[in-house]
């Protein structure tokens, strides 16, 4: 099993665990929307951007899987800087209207920005986009298109394990 050191604490975990979850066998958090350990990697949030050693660049942690001697920074300056940057886009076309959605605090998009960001919007509020609110897409689902971030969770939901593909983006 690889060694690999995540804010400064060392961990051993499995060689085919990335590095979120390895992160979580130490208590770090890595933040992320898009990944869920029972579906597929499609790195499109782009929220746990981390800093690997020696890497030239900046690299998703959903994706990267643990390698023997890696370090992990995931409050370096940069990896701070590219997460805010990531929620900053994710943020500016949904409305901030947290006492009134159906998520009533239960919401990563709002603790991130607790977390990570608590910067006013540079877009003032007439100029977000205006997208469709409780719109019927069949029994017992309803989707808000404001509050939607794209992470394709529920796509991919249907596409691998229902295989029903009830479910797809476009546009």
């Amino acid at each position: 099993m690889p060694k690999l050191t995540i804010d400064g604490k060392e961990v051993e975990a499995g060689a085919n665990l990335n590095l979120i979850q390895a992160a979580e066998l130490v208590d770090v958090e890595i933040p992320h929307y898009c990944f869920h350990p029972g579906l597929s990697i499609p790195g499109n949030c782009r929220m746990c951007l981390v800093e690997i050693e020696k890497a030239p660049k900046l690299q998703i942690a959903c994706n990267t899987r643990v390698a023997e001697g890696m370090v992990v920074r995931t409050t370096s300056d940069k990896a701070k800087a590219a997460q805010k940057a990531v929620l900053e886009f994710l943020l500016i076309n949904h409305p901030i209207d947290c006492p009134v959605c159906d998520q009533a605090g239960e919401c990563k998009l709002q603790d991130y920005y607790m977390d990570y960001d608590q910067q006013p919007s540079r877009f003032p509020l007439p100029e977000k986009n205006r997208k469709g609110k409780a719109i019927d897409i069949g029994s017992g689902v309803m989707l808000d298109q404001e509050r939607c971030i794209l992470c394709a969770r529920c796509t991919r939901f249907f596409d691998e394990v229902t295989h029903s593909s009830e479910l797809a983006i476009f546009e």
